[in-house]
């Protein structure tokens, strides 16, 4: 190396010991300095992380109130290491099976669009197009008139906005020419709001905008006055708190019914309200019980366990939840507990981003999804004993996994936290392996919680208590119609013209699915004679 004779040479060697000895103490010094950097530094980076964290979770808890829980997304692909081999040594073995069951491949799902109308409006109205000009139909060959050989078609598809009518009754009033006090007038069909002028479609419709298409009042007040049409919102809220009271009824009867089912998933979400006195809103709960034919929601002023208690009082066959202990209230009364699968795989699913063990847990559960894929298309029998051989065998290779890692694993630990909730609920998550009707996971009540979380996204809150009990009420009847199936307005529309002059023993005919088959009953009637 070159010697230099300038100090601020970063080549510059000093020629005596005394600058040798000053030269080391001020290198030293630099390194003393530029590690109590780093250390401040490593501090600042760890308060950073920290914090990062914090904040994720903070728009994880935000994204779930707006949206509802976020669903697991990790792909087969993604998995590394023994997790990967795990997840196709299974997915070999469960294709093996599905050619011995003959099961036939999944099809793929109509994405829609393309470029023809669909044919099946109520209504068509044909447009013919001809050629009437004679100088257009002569040959050009021969100058011959031309003649219609054939034609093409296409359709197209056109809306005529809502049309409103107002209904004009006329009752005529009958006396005797004799007996001059025997007067009679001519009755009236009973109406679903006693002297008001909302009919049973137009409360259907206003029901159906708000809690199915999501809706607020205010908005259908501003679309109602676009058509010359003006409905108050006060007026419009009071129809449906009228409607939901006659209503009820029907839902009574489908609660007391859904206690005799042999499974129920729950779950619930929080529900903004304003309280009378507070002057401001305060969290609620909404809460979802599910049963093999309906959904019914509940509306709570809070999201303690006694509520959920009182619904299923006397409930003695399966809940699926998600393990949380607002439920434990149930169990005691005498129900057996079942876990949700897709709960504990997003435990692994937030893990995995810190510690790559959990690859084997979420590969063996990805492996019981699949085989559940499978079992949707069995019968019950058949669906118990392809989980007694391919899901069993997984469990017991999870659980054994599940003890000898979580001896390694501080409890706090991501990973930690998804092994203590596996612990915890073991017996629960296995339930379902021997039986053929209860589903894997819980995701079907989280699913039917949706509606509540859009719709507190567009209305924002509920009203009242009162209206919190409405909005559950009108849910109730409409998400059932969904489920099943059913045009919830037509369902709603008939509902409510017969419904109050019809005795409390016939109520059962406006169970939403007993009303389904007695209309399919009436079609084929209709087309048979």
């Amino acid at each position: 190396m070159n010697k230099s004779d300038s100090p601020e040479d970063p080549n510059y060697l000093p020629g005596n010991l005394p600058e040798c000895h000053k030269l080391i103490t001020d290198l030293r010094n630099e390194v003393k300095t530029l590690k109590s950097s780093m250390v401040e530094m490593a501090e600042e980076m760890k308060i950073l992380k920290t914090r990062m964290a914090e904040l994720e979770q903070q728009l994880r808890v935000r994204n779930r109130m707006i949206f509802g829980k976020s669903s697991a997304k990790v792909p087969a692909a993604s998995l590394t290491g023994t997790g990967k081999v795990v997840y196709d040594q299974s997915f070999n073995e469960l294709e093996a099976e599905k050619a011995d069951l003959k099961i036939a491949p999944e099809e793929k799902k109509n994405g829609g669009g393309g470029r023809t109308a669909p044919k099946n409006a109520p209504q068509q109205r044909e447009i013919e197009h001809k050629i009437t000009e004679p100088e257009a139909l002569a040959c050009p060959a021969c100058s011959k008139p031309r003649k219609v050989i054939g034609f093409e078609v296409s359709y197209q598809l056109d809306i005529i906005k809502a049309i409103f009518e107002t209904l004009k009754h006329i009752q005529y009033r009958y006396a005797c020419p004799d007996c001059e006090e025997q007067v009679e007038l001519a009755p009236k069909p009973y109406q679903p709001i006693d002297k008001g002028y909302a009919t049973p479609g137009l409360i259907a419709h206003i029901g159906v905008s708000k809690f199915d298409w999501h809706l607020p009042l205010y908005r259908q007040e501003r679309i109602y006055l676009a058509e010359s049409v003006p409905l108050a919102r006060s007026s419009m809220c009071r129809w449906l708190k009228e409607a939901a009271d006659m209503l009820g009824i029907i839902v009574k009867r489908m609660h007391q019914l859904m206690l005799k089912s042999r499974l129920v998933q729950s779950d619930s979400t929080t529900m903004p309200v304003i309280k009378k006195g507070l002057g401001k809103t305060h969290n609620g709960s909404t809460w979802l019980y599910r049963d093999d034919k309906y959904i019914l929601y509940k509306f709570t002023e809070t999201g303690e366990g006694v509520h959920p208690e009182r619904v299923l009082a006397g409930f003695k066959g399966v809940l699926l939840t998600d393990g949380a202990d607002v439920f434990n209230g149930v169990i005691r009364g005498g129900a057996t507990k079942a876990g949700c699968w897709a709960h504990l795989f997003r435990y692994f699913e937030e893990a995995r981003k810190e510690d790559e063990r959990a690859d084997y847990a979420l590969a063996i559960i990805k492996s019981l999804f699949d085989i559940e894929r499978v079992a949707a298309q069995l019968s019950e029998e058949e669906c118990k004993d392809l989980r007694h051989r391919l899901s069993k065998p997984k469990l017991a290779i999870l659980k054994s996994w599940a003890d000898e890692i979580g001896q390694s694993v501080l409890p706090k630990d991501p990973l930690g936290k998804g092994l203590t909730y596996l612990q915890n609920q073991w017996g629960a998550l296995c339930l379902y392996a021997d039986t053929g009707f209860v589903p894997s996971h819980n995701n079907a009540s989280e699913n039917g919680l949706r509606p509540a979380v859009i719709g507190r996204r567009n209305w924002l809150f509920a009203g009242s208590v009162e209206g919190g009990h409405t909005a559950a009420i009108w849910m109730t009847l409409i998400h059932t119609c969904r489920r099943l199936k059913i045009n919830p307005f037509d369902y709603l529309k008939d509902t409510l013209a017969r419904l109050p002059a019809t005795p409390t023993s016939q109520i059962d005919q406006f169970l939403p699915d007993k009303w389904k088959e007695l209309q399919e009953a009436g079609k084929k009637d209709t087309e048979t004679s």
